[in-house]
């Protein structure tokens, strides 16, 4: 998935404006606008287009209809009702996200949920991003809504919509607030796998705005799934920059990975107005959480029996804290313990795995499914990729290149003391 929507973003964005890849960010619960709506195109087919419907989308995004919620949302109702089949017209799909906006601005998001999804009802493919997708997950997240959005992020995308004139910035917030939708029910390595997309995006001019507070969340993210590494930014020089801009967020990372709560507490009480701003002060508390944790289940491996006293010692926490952590690691499955509260000590037992039971057969049922359809998945991408013209031209120039290269000892050169032949270096 990763590499197909790579591949596909790549042209897209060599044939998009630098505008496109200056998106304004959007925040998970109040995302803002990206400006003056865009003027109706006429490109769609006429056919599938009604001109009263057109005017009034017109009027909708001029502001014409007024400032009524009601009046924008029952013209929108109408625009949308009008679609019979796929493609959409495009005066359809931008009056949705004229409506997307309006909703969010006058803090009433829930109530355009229903009117996205009866429009993706008619023209959703699984396995393909429209621009109406990240209209879906935005209202949801601001909603606080999040099951209606999950049926259209749960399918892996395999292709971008080719009917319409997709902008680049609708992937951006497709994997951004998807990311986030799935940070909220704490499914990290879903919420990691749609981030590190988003920051993978290719640009031709600059970086997003979007991709830069994606990084922000990622780093926390990275945190509370227990990878603590450094994360890898893709090799364009483009999005090499993103680091440098979230340096207090990199500084956090590396303070994760030496599994210092205190050190991690104290820098997160310095951020706080920056988190705050940003709104990740709460995910910055569940990495500081988290940390906690993991320092608990590391004293589970080493001890049999433990005294709370020195526990919290150790810990730099209070006793009656530390006792109320272990009963929520307990309940929670986390670890397997027992606290004996007369003489104030906690038993660690060996924490036995069990995979003899119908729900670890069909989880693995399921895994083996998925991977069977993501490998012939893959296989069909990868026949369709090997047809590009434009791939075929440049492995052709390519061999071109390397047929015209030198291969005499004239063309030695030294190196450190030591010769190297020119053709070989250069492959």
């Amino acid at each position: 998935q990763h590499y197909y929507i790579t591949n596909n973003l790549s042209r897209m964005s060599a044939e998009e404006p630098s505008s496109t890849q200056n998106s304004v960010p959007m925040d998970s619960t109040s995302p803002e606008g990206e400006g003056e709506p865009a003027p109706i195109q006429n490109g769609e087919d006429s056919s599938s287009s009604n001109p009263d419907l057109s005017l009034r989308a017109r009027q909708l995004m001029d502001g014409t209809l007024g400032d009524n919620i009601e009046e924008v949302l029952n013209s929108t109702i109408a625009i949308v009702d009008s679609v019979k089949c796929t493609p959409a017209p495009i005066y359809v799909l931008q009056a949705v996200h004229y409506m997307t906006d309006f909703v969010v601005q006058k803090n009433c998001p829930i109530r355009g949920i229903s009117v996205v999804e009866s429009l993706l009802a008619k023209i959703h493919t699984p396995g393909t991003l429209t621009s109406v997708h990240s209209d879906m997950v935005q209202l949801c997240l601001a909603a606080k809504l999040l099951n209606p959005a999950l049926k259209y992020l749960d399918c892996d995308v395999t292709s971008i919509s080719t009917t319409e004139t997709m902008d680049v910035r609708y992937v951006l917030q497709y994997y951004y607030y998807g990311g986030s939708l799935y940070a909220a029910l704490r499914n990290f390595s879903r919420a990691l796998h749609f981030l590190e997309i988003c920051i993978s995006v290719p640009s031709q001019q600059t970086t997003s705005a979007i991709q830069v507070v994606a990084y922000q969340k990622l780093t926390l993210i990275s945190i509370l799934s227990g990878r603590r590494s450094s994360i890898r930014m893709p090799s364009m020089s483009i999005h090499s920059g993103i680091p440098h801009l979230c340096r207090p967020y990199s500084n956090l990372l590396q303070i994760a990975a030496d599994e210092d709560a205190e050190k991690f507490a104290a820098t997160i009480a310095q951020m706080t107005p920056f988190l705050e701003k940003h709104e990740n002060l709460g995910l910055a508390k569940q990495a500081l959480e988290n940390i906690r944790q993991k320092n608990v289940k590391q004293f589970q491996s080493t001890f049999v029996s433990l005294k709370l006293s020195s526990l919290a010692h150790h810990l730099k926490l209070a006793v009656p804290e530390v006792e109320n952590r272990l009963r929520r690691m307990i309940v929670s499955g986390e670890i397997s313990a027992q606290i004996c509260k007369k003489e104030g000590i906690v038993w660690f037992n060996k924490h036995n795995e069990e995979f003899d039971n119908d729900k670890a057969i069909e989880q693995l049922k399921t895994s083996l499914d998925t991977c069977m359809a993501s490998f012939l998945k893959a296989e069909e991408l990868n026949a369709a990729i090997s047809l590009d013209t434009k791939l075929l031209t440049k492995i052709a120039e390519s061999e071109s290149r390397k047929d015209n290269l030198p291969t005499s000892s004239s063309w030695d050169f030294p190196a450190h003391g030591k010769s190297k032949k020119l053709l070989p270096f250069l492959e």
